[in-house]
């Protein structure tokens, strides 16, 4: 899940970054954060605070001060890409400042620089060890950028720094659903999975005391990263992959218990209820009904927009998804899971020409995910994009990626024909024969009931 934006909203994530601003600028704050209008009063005194200390510093707009007060105020409205260059600026005369680094760190992941944003957010957290929101948007963009192991390390120390808080539980909840979620597809790609996600899926929507974790997230994760050797590659995988979903399924429903029972942003609890309907439970509809909650307290929220977009999606209401997902974007261009819904929608109608920009968004923004990049492809092979899609689709395919069908090395080999390279085509059309056979061969012997594996 990405944490809350800090738009114009008034949201509580917003005032609790405000907030570690005053104690940096100002000292301490007496205004509790529970208080209606927080976000905005905090918005409203770190203005002031600002004003303040600008006027400590020499006169003109290109005090560092100045700057940083100009780069919050396009934060505030989501002015990210202007803000950034302000940012920068006020960088240069105090590299080492935790707010700075923070906010820059934030503004770089908002507009699809996840790989500059971790430095920064990496010196962030190490300027200031006892704040976790650092910690949190570094995990967001680690996850971005397809290394979930860095991630979970990121989110669980956001924890260990700020226990009880509300964001990082939030933050890891959602990561961990998210997480769940995509690992259940992962799964469903090859027979040998379908059981083991049907497994998951029904244990998620009884909450079964079989789901327990057994080992490091972290480790887990760098074992799925790594696919093992030898004759029993596909099992340890399945093995593994199950393995790391049950702890996901754990560790979510921890978070979502410890916010339910002590969470003052009822928005945020309707948003975690929505996550777990979706993406634990299977219940679309249910989801659906918890982001509108959400909605109602959190008018404008792009996160919430976007959720609600996907839950839409998958309940079969597409013009209700396409109308949320568009509202997101109109607000913050670059929110990922809105992109993916509006890229679905034009896939699943064979518009691929419309599915292009957003699938190369997408691609741009997240060069670590590989199910990005093969819908890519897919979109690309039937637009003329032949040369582009192969070398998408042949390193993804060399890298691991499911295909147990034969039907991405299919694709590959109608690619590389109209390119006029024969030899390779050959090669991908014959591989894409031997895993058609292989699958149909395990299906004839195997137990019914997995033909949706890798469609």
């Amino acid at each position: 899940m990405n944490p809350a934006d800090f738009t114009a909203t008034g949201s509580r994530q917003a005032g609790h970054l405000q907030a570690n601003a005053l104690r940096l600028y100002c000292g301490s704050v007496a205004q509790p954060s529970n208080q209606p209008n927080a976000g905005l009063w905090m918005a409203i005194l770190f203005a002031g605070c600002m004003s303040i200390a600008a006027g400590a510093q020499p006169a003109g707009g290109d005090s560092f001060q100045s700057l940083l007060q100009q780069a919050f105020q396009l934060h505030q409205q989501a002015r990210f890409s202007e803000a950034i260059p302000l940012l920068e600026r006020a960088r240069r005369l105090e590299p080492g400042d935790y707010f700075v680094n923070l906010l820059l760190g934030i503004d770089l992941l908002r507009t699809g620089k996840a790989a500059e944003a971790v430095t920064r957010l990496q010196l962030a957290a190490r300027v200031r060890p006892g704040e976790e929101f650092p910690e949190d948007y570094l995990g967001e963009a680690e996850a971005v950028l397809g290394q979930n192991a860095l991630a979970a390390e990121a989110y669980q120390r956001a924890i260990e720094r700020g226990p009880g808080s509300e964001q990082a539980l939030e933050a890891w909840a959602g990561f961990a659903l998210e997480r769940f979620r995509s690992l259940g597809e992962r799964l469903r790609n090859s027979a040998a999975g379908v059981a083991a996600a049907r497994r998951l899926a029904e244990a998620g929507a009884v909450h079964s005391a079989r789901l327990v974790c057994e080992g490091s997230i972290p480790a887990l994760e760098r074992s799925v990263a790594a696919p093992p050797v030898g004759p029993n590659r596909a099992s340890l995988e399945v093995e593994n992959e199950y393995k790391l979903s049950v702890c996901y399924a754990e560790e979510a429903g921890k978070a979502a218990g410890q916010l339910q029972a002590a969470a003052e942003d009822q928005a945020a609890v309707h948003r975690l209820h929505g996550d777990v309907l979706l993406r634990l439970k299977g219940d679309a509809a249910g989801a659906v009904a918890e982001y509108r909650e959400a909605l109602a307290q959190r008018s404008g929220d792009p996160a919430l927009l976007e959720r609600l977009a996907e839950a839409q999606l998958t309940a079969g209401d597409a013009d209700g998804a396409r109308a949320s997902a568009q509202a997101a974007l109109a607000i913050d261009p670059h929110r990922r899971e809105a992109l993916l819904t509006l890229a679905s929608l034009a896939m699943s109608s064979r518009d691929y020409e419309q599915a292009l920009p957003w699938l190369r968004q997408l691609a741009q923004e997240t060069p670590g995910d590989r199910s990005v990049q093969v819908e890519l492809a897919r979109a690309l092979v039937q637009t003329g994009g032949d040369k582009e899609a192969a070398s998408l689709l042949g390193p993804a395919l060399a890298a691991g990626y499911p295909d147990e069908k034969g039907a991405l090395h299919a694709l590959l080999g109608r690619a590389l024909r109209k390119l006029g390279r024969e030899a390779e085509a050959v090669k991908a059309e014959a591989e894409a024969r031997r895993l058609s056979d292989a699958f149909q061969a395990q299906q004839s012997s195997g137990p019914h009931g997995s033909t949706d594996a890798n469609q």
